[in-house]
């Protein structure tokens, strides 16, 4: 706890946001995850009670194709939102080590230096190392899908042969 404690201290006032919107990410990443698979594990095998219609097994694939592309659009915002969070505290960094560089003179210049340009890279650092994982959780999630899709086509096929 020391660590994330020292980690929010050292990243200064992005940091918070950050972890909130780590927290958000995850959140909803593993949701969307978990969520394609239960439906996949319903899918998979001869367990296809209540599609026994072609319009029961259409309607399915489509409630899952729209639920999966709404999830996966708040996921992929907060993806594209970590890095640039991790931006602006890059920036924040920068201007107190310009502000340092003009308050300053000799030895606590290059102090005021050291401490802004750690304080820019440890957000950015954060911010992709908050999406970088997220988009491959994320990719796992859409392979998911696209088996559980294939699955109810192939449904789909024996249904029309049947009929």
């Amino acid at each position: 706890m020391n660590i994330l404690w020292d980690l929010l201290q050292q990243g200064g006032p992005v940091m918070v946001p950050l972890m909130l919107l780590s927290v958000l990410l995850y959140e909803r990443c593993f949701g969307l995850y978990f969520m394609v698979r239960r439906a996949n594990r319903r899918l998979r095998g001869d367990d296809v009670a209540g599609l026994e219609t072609l319009t029961d097994v259409r309607m399915l694939r489509l409630e899952l194709s729209e639920k999966f592309q709404q999830h996966r659009f708040v996921v992929s915002t907060l993806i594209a939102a970590a890095p640039l969070m991790g931006l602006l505290g890059t920036v924040t960094g920068m201007i107190s080590t310009f502000q340092s560089l003009v308050d300053r003179s000799g030895q606590k210049s290059f102090e005021g230096l050291a401490d802004g340009i750690s304080v820019a890279l440890i957000t950015t650092e954060t911010g992709l190392a908050i999406a970088i994982p997220a988009v491959i959780l994320l990719h796992f999630a859409h392979r998911h899908q696209q088996h559980g899709e294939q699955s109810l086509v192939k449904r789909e096929s024996i249904l029309m042969e049947a009929a």
